[in-house]
């Protein structure tokens, strides 16, 4: 545009600054830059959504159903609306996440990772490293202002824990399992060879000689397992058979085996001492989530919101 054009219509230029800036300039606006949220002081717009919703989905989900889509959306939207609202409570409660917080984050994060293509995976998901580490501060100052709010409301208590175990002890009892090594070969020939040979060999190094199987690499190692868990051919025999003994020749569609037992546990109730901190920790989790929620819910009556679902 000539700016001889704007000195001799000044005026007129002045105007439509001033319209963008007026009620019902959305119209004037690009869908993508209309705001779809308004949690107090921020908003969200439209186009920041679908750049959300873009890195939520997968490569080669383009064929998603429009049901499925659209629950997806709707959670989506949920989520961000909540993290609004905790955000808020950050601004006004004076919470921030410092620099080193952020770069143990970030550092933590490409730790876990790996090596080998975690930046091109930013770029692609986020367009920028900066940006990346844009909405990575987000989550933290999430995390920071919910911990600061909720941590000290998730306590348990040993009597709390102690009854839930009680109530619940169906959910403790361990089943019975066994360890085995296993041998198998082609023929009933070469299985009964092998039992003999046993007699005086050792069976992880008999085993990594003539077996088969792909375990036996593993010296025929079947780790621990319970009832329901093998085929049935195999537990008919390893169930009965006591720890150090070699079995039967036993015949199945994957060949000949011979098993050898190595440690049995009988299974039965839990005690208390045992599972404790995986109660406590169950508990905690689980009061966190409900006070989150009843938090979460007293802020969307506290704090003003605009929604426009329908620019979706």
């Amino acid at each position: 545009m000539s700016k001889n054009i704007v000195k001799i219509f000044p005026a007129f230029f002045a105007a439509l600054v001033l319209m963008a800036n007026l009620p019902g300039c959305e119209k004037f606006m690009s869908k993508e830059d209309r705001v779809l949220v308004r949690v107090g002081k921020r908003a969200i717009t439209l186009g920041e959504f679908n750049e959300a919703l873009g890195r939520l989905l997968p490569e080669g989900t383009e064929d998603i159903k429009q049901e499925e889509l659209k629950e997806l959306k709707r959670n989506l939207l949920n989520q961000l609306i909540e993290e609004e609202l905790v955000i808020e409570q950050a601004r006004i409660n004076g919470i921030e996440v410092t620099g080193e917080e952020l770069a143990m984050e970030v550092e933590e994060i490409r730790l876990e990772y790996g090596k080998g293509g975690f930046e091109e995976l930013i770029l692609l998901k986020y367009g920028t490293m900066e940006d990346w580490k844009e909405e990575m501060k987000r989550k933290l100052l999430v995390r920071k202002v919910i911990d600061t709010v909720i941590k000290a409301r998730g306590e348990v208590t040993d009597e709390e824990a102690k009854s839930y175990y009680e109530n619940n002890i169906k959910d403790y009892v361990a089943p019975e399992q066994v360890r085995a090594r296993m041998i198998v070969v082609g023929t009933e020939k070469e299985a009964l060879e092998v039992r003999k040979r046993l007699k005086k060999e050792d069976f992880k190094k008999l085993v990594k000689e003539v077996s088969i199987g792909p375990e036996a690499k593993y010296g025929g190692d079947l780790g621990f397992f319970g009832k329901g868990d093998m085929p049935l051919e195999f537990e008919e025999v390893v169930f009965e058979l006591p720890v150090g003994s070699i079995s039967k020749v036993v015949k199945t569609p994957y060949g000949y085996h011979v098993f050898k037992v190595e440690y049995k546990n009988e299974g039965g109730k839990l005690e208390f001492k045992d599972v404790k901190e995986k109660i406590v920790e169950k508990l905690r989790m689980v009061g966190v989530d409900k006070e989150f929620h009843r938090w979460i819910a007293s802020l969307k009556k506290e704090i003003k919101m605009e929604v426009e679902e329908d620019i979706l």
